[in-house]
């Protein structure tokens, strides 16, 4: 019958084959990352140009809208109606003068309060900022109340 030490020492020696053998191996293994393809470097390519596009169409929607609703601001002028848009989660919101803003809320329903406050009171819109890169309109009406929406896009009176 072999002694403990003999076997501690087999056991001992089986691990350090497996370990040379396992760290031999692991690097055959590893795959090398493959040369770029034409069709990946047109992919990046073809994202760098929408990315740009979108980047222009951004500063231009903030652009005009700060154009937009300069006056808006200014002469207090209310909200006279929130409409549903064809995008799903994106409202029109109609001011008395014409104009109109397409705006997606934060949380669905933040436009109920809104709404609710439009039958008894006038809302107006006090701000135009930006957050996160994304503008944002602040409404506001009686007693303190506001509602923050993001800003999608502008749209004209139906």
């Amino acid at each position: 019958m072999p002694s403990d030490n003999s076997e501690m020492e087999w056991v001992l020696a089986a691990i350090a084959v497996a370990l040379v053998v396992g760290l031999g191996i692991i690097p055959a293994l590893r795959k090398k990352p493959a040369p770029p393809t034409p069709d990946d470097t047109q992919d990046r390519e073809i994202n760098e140009l929408f990315a740009t596009v979108d980047a222009e169409a951004s500063a231009d929607l903030v652009r005009l809208l700060h154009v937009r609703t300069r006056e808006l601001i200014g002469r207090r002028v209310p909200v006279r109606e929130i409409r549903a848009a064809p995008a799903p989660r994106v409202a029109r919101i109609a001011f008395s003068s014409g104009d109109v803003v397409l705006v997606t809320t934060k949380a669905p329903g933040d436009l109920i309060a809104m709404a609710k406050a439009m039958q008894v009171t006038s809302v107006t819109l006090s701000e135009l900022s930006m957050l996160q890169e994304r503008p944002v309109l602040q409404f506001v009406w009686n007693y303190g109340h506001s509602l923050q929406v993001y800003a999608v896009g502008l749209d004209q009176a139906d």
